[in-house]
C-alpha cells in the first residue's frame, strides 16, 4: 500500500470514528433523558401515593400504582429503543 493509500485510508477509518462517536453521544442523551423523565415520574407519583396513603385513600393508591407501573413500561420501552437502535454497517478497515 503506497503512502497515499494509506493516508486515505486512515481518513475514512477516522471520518467512520468520527461518525460512530458522534452517534454514541446521540444515544447517551437520548438515554439520560428517558432516565431523567423516569426518575422525575417516579418520584411524582411516589409522593402522590404517600400522600393518598396518609390520607388513608386506598383507592387513589391503587390508581397512582397502577399509573406508575404503566409509566415505568413506557420509559423501560424507550431506553431500550433507545440502546437498541442499531449504528451503521461496520467496513473493513484493514483492506
Amino acid at each position: 500500500m503506497s503512502p497515499e493509500e494509506r493516508i486515505t485510508e486512515l481518513e475514512r477509518l477516522n471520518a467512520w470514528l468520527q461518525e460512530q462517536l458522534e452517534r454514541q453521544r446521540q444515544m447517551n442523551s437520548e438515554l439520560r433523558r428517558a432516565v431523567a423523565d423516569l426518575a422525575r415520574t417516579f418520584q411524582e407519583s411516589l409522593a402522590a401515593a404517600y400522600e393518598a396513603g396518609e390520607s388513608g385513600d386506598i383507592e387513589a393508591v391503587r390508581r397512582i400504582t397502577r399509573a406508575n407501573q404503566a409509566n415505568w413500561q413506557q420509559y423501560l420501552q424507550r431506553i431500550v429503543a433507545a440502546a437498541s437502535k442499531p449504528g451503521p454497517e461496520t467496513t473493513n478497515t484493514s483492506e
